[in-house]
């Protein structure tokens, strides 16, 4: 018996055969979109499933609490917090931004830091179009998304990708990136710009993977 027009299983099928049909930039917003509101409402019922009545209702206000919720925890309910709490940290954009990385794919990166060429010193300002490729609602923020994101340890720079150079050279020429690099020099003459590669971390496919485990998975 053939599915119905307005079953799961035709609708998915009909916004596949509408994505094939978008721009490459639209498709991938709309896919985005997609990934975002099934991760939602993953996560969503997990927690649920994983959380107790009352378990993790409210936070332990001491390290003394903490240490007698680790005595009555198991594993699923320890991961339970972990992921309330990581959550916390992130806002919708940057779920985004980790979304666009999840599969592996590696984006250009800009890397503003003090000192010479060939010292490294501090880093005052990242750049990468990965927030046009995910969709992101403040791309005037990639900077503070990334920062915040690196600061978390879910995302890492490796080293300067031969296949990225064009993308590389247009990032370089975006208004955005040429305004915060002549600022920053007006203050810091000795500046470098590295061309590197952001990629999800280790710990950030671990932590994306458990997110993204479907709620009806037994531990």
């Amino acid at each position: 018996m053939s599915d119905s027009p307005l079953s799961p299983a035709s609708l998915r099928t009909r916004i596949q055969q509408l994505l094939l049909q978008l721009p490459p930039v639209q498709r991938a917003d709309a896919r985005y979109h997609e990934v975002e509101q099934e991760l939602l409402h993953g996560l969503k019922h997990r927690l649920e499933s994983l959380n107790e009545p009352g378990e993790l209702e409210g936070s332990p206000h001491s390290l003394h609490e903490l240490l007698d919720v680790s005595m009555e925890q198991s594993v699923t309910q320890a991961q339970a917090m972990l992921l309330q709490r990581q959550l916390e940290q992130l806002t919708a954009d940057e779920a985004r931004l980790l979304a666009a990385l999840s599969d592996g794919s590696a984006f250009p990166l800009l890397t503003v830091q003090s000192g010479g060429r060939f010292s490294r010193g501090e880093v005052l300002h990242r750049y990468s179009n990965v927030g046009r490729a995910a969709g992101i609602q403040c791309n005037d923020f990639i900077a503070l998304y990334l920062s915040r994101l690196f600061a978390q340890g879910l995302v890492i720079a490796s080293a300067f990708t031969e296949s990225l150079r064009t993308d590389y050279e247009l990032c370089e020429g975006d208004s955005g990136f040429r305004s915060a690099e002549a600022e920053l020099k007006t203050y810091l003459p000795k500046l470098s710009t590295r061309r590197e590669t952001l990629r999800i971390s280790p710990l950030g496919r671990q932590l994306w993977a458990l997110m993204t485990i479907p709620a009806d998975v037994e531990e």
